[in-house]
């Protein structure tokens, strides 16, 4: 191996070709078992599915009772010296005897626990709502099943393109060890004086449009490669390779009118748009819902503490005698008082809206125009599937006459170019007929290989569209 080569195969020095990750040889059903298995794709829609199956329990939620404990706990401390508290946190007006050069210092602390029960009774929207919810989880259901058919289109079409970038590579092959061999014939004549010096030039032209066609085939092969093992979800260093050549499937048995039929009856896609148009109908529904009236239940009850204490109640008494007074010492004292109740109620709330500034009527509006859009979708899904089925089915009715053409161009081409070398060789041709002939030939080679693949793809895409496998 040339230095070039072992940079370009990304070697460092000391190591060979053997130190290469060895590639993952796969046959198709293999391709299709490990890239259906690991799709990216198909893992996305499972979660959408999860996602909308969560949004219909939320919706179901939603109308079932709520039951909500609360507590309440306050303390509050006051210290007056007019005797009457008015608003006191939690219980109230207090009112004190004080008299003059009196005071009072009052701790108060009140504790309440409960149970709140909420329960919606009428509400029109519950059921617009649920629909919704449920059509959403259908058409989540259906595009996971349509992302099964198109997941194993792009498997079959990346394997299919493999194979036949892999077929190119011998045609090539085959070319340019037919232009050597005409390079070697020309300058063995022309040596001996029997050939111009142009038919060296042409034959070397020839030559070096082989090994440019090679190359490119072989860039191409590798590009392939690389797109199978993206579409498999394959590490980057793990390289890939296509085991099945390429060769002609089955013929597809089924009439373009059954082909039809079949994929418009049983095409998740459709089903996936007309479970989005069902949701977006009961949307309409649930904005009508906005203007008609809700009933709740409101159940309540619970225990209550109250804790009050007084610690320090101060009294100053005067004494006084012949306009004269004095002060005696101060009285304290204290007092405390605490008890507990409980207590419960019911409530029935209605609210019927009045006006809402046409946030119902637009809300109205613009759910109507998504159902109308959803209802085009539909349609226009319909048609873009019509026309896929008679493209795929004319392309797999097209392949096979084109097939037929190749193989019998590349019997002639083969003859021809036989002919052709004998008649140069025996100087009875000019250089220009020999290569018309290979070249005719590289030709027919590159249009069979490409028949095959247009008729096994447009089987694959035939089963896309209907379903249906072989």
């Amino acid at each position: 191996m040339s230095a070039l080569a072992a940079v370009i195969l990304g070697l460092v020095p000391g190591q060979g070709v053997q130190a290469a990750t060895p590639p993952l040889v796969l046959s198709r059903q293999q391709a299709l078992e490990l890239g259906l298995g690991g799709s990216l794709s198909l893992r996305s829609r499972v979660l959408t599915v999860e996602e909308n199956q969560a949004l219909v329990g939320l919706a179901r939620s939603r109308f079932l009772p709520k039951l909500d404990l609360v507590a309440l706990g306050t303390f509050a401390q006051v210290n007056t010296d007019i005797g009457f508290i008015s608003n006191l946190p939690t219980i109230g007006d207090l009112n004190l005897n004080l008299g003059g050069d009196s005071s009072a210092l009052i701790n108060n602390t009140f504790v309440n626990l409960g149970l709140i029960l909420t329960l919606p009774l009428v509400d029109f929207g519950r059921g617009p709502l649920q629909q919704a919810a449920q059509a959403d989880l259908q058409a989540a259901r259906a595009d996971q099943e349509e992302q099964q058919r198109r997941s194993r289109f792009d498997i079959l079409s990346r394997y299919l393109a493999a194979q036949l970038s892999a077929a190119q590579l011998p045609v090539w092959e085959s070319s340019l060890a037919l232009s050597r061999r005409l390079l070697s014939d020309v300058n063995a004549i022309r040596r001996e004086g029997l050939a111009p010096r142009i038919d060296t030039f042409q034959a070397e032209a020839l030559l070096q449009a082989d090994l440019q066609g090679l190359a490119e085939a072989q860039a191409q092969h590798a590009i392939a490669l690389s797109a199978l093992a993206r579409v498999l979800n394959l590490p980057a260093e793990s390289p890939v390779e296509a085991s099945d050549p390429l060769q002609p499937d089955p013929a597809w048995s089924h009439s373009l009118s059954d082909s039809l039929s079949q994929a418009i009856a049983q095409r998740p896609a459709l089903d996936s748009l007309i479970q989005l148009q069902q949701a977006q109908r009961a949307r309409v529904q649930l904005a009508r819902a906005g203007r008609l009236p809700s009933v709740g239940l409101l159940l309540g009850g619970g225990i209550s503490g109250d804790w009050l204490n007084v610690p320090n109640q101060s009294v100053t008494p005067n004494v006084s005698s012949g306009g004269m007074g004095a002060s005696l010492p101060t009285l304290s004292t204290s007092g405390n008082a605490s008890g507990s109740f409980t207590d419960w109620g019911a409530a029935i709330t209605v609210r019927q809206p009045l006006y809402d500034g046409g946030v119902t009527r637009e809300s109205i509006a613009l759910a109507q125009r998504r159902a109308d859009q959803a209802e085009i979708s539909v349609e226009q899904a319909q048609q873009a599937i019509i026309q896929s089925v008679e493209t795929w089915f004319a392309t797999h009715q097209a392949a096979a006459s084109q097939t037929t053409a190749a193989r019998a161009a590349i019997t002639a081409g083969e003859r021809a170019v036989q002919d052709a070398q004998l008649r140069y060789r025996a100087g009875l041709s000019p250089l220009t007929e020999l290569l018309i002939a290979q070249r005719n030939l590289q030709v027919a080679r590159s249009a069979e290989a490409s028949a095959i693949y247009r008729w096994n793809l447009s089987r694959a895409g035939l089963e896309l569209e209907t379903g249906l496998e072989r």
